[in-house]
């Protein structure tokens, strides 16, 4: 995205877009944490947890795909490719959801000990950093 120069001079010092951004830096080590962590979830997702299914809604969705170009590209209806990533809402039942890539994969990755390590690992280094 194309900025201005003569427009960050509006920003004062203290609060202005530098001090937004250096909030926002990352140290190298949880850079590399990060990458870990997808390499595992990467590992999840093609393993046996999840359907082919649900591996490819998912993976399309990744991509950057919406949930309509996502039912275009597999023939199926935008509802359906919002059930494989939300799961189906049971409105008998206090309107409970069950199912869905995205619960199951974060129930996964709360099993996972490498995934935990990881995530506390980063958490350690964002310590640091403040």
């Amino acid at each position: 995205v194309s900025f201005d120069q003569l427009h960050l001079n509006n920003f004062s010092n203290d609060r202005g877009i530098g001090h937004i951004l250096k909030d926002q830096e990352i140290s190298e080590k949880i850079q590399e944490l990060r990458v870990q962590l997808l390499d595992v979830i990467y590992e999840i997702i093609f393993g046996d947890s999840l359907t082919e299914h649900q591996r490819k809604v998912l993976l399309l969705r990744l991509d950057g795909k919406t949930q309509n170009e996502i039912a275009e590209h597999l023939g199926i209806t935008q509802s359906a490719v919002h059930k494989a990533l939300h799961g189906n809402i049971d409105y008998k039942n206090d309107k409970k959801r069950y199912g869905g890539v995205y619960k199951k994969i974060k129930k996964i990755c709360m099993k996972n000990n490498k995934v935990k390590s990881l995530l506390f690992k980063i958490e350690a280094e964002k310590r640091k950093v403040e």
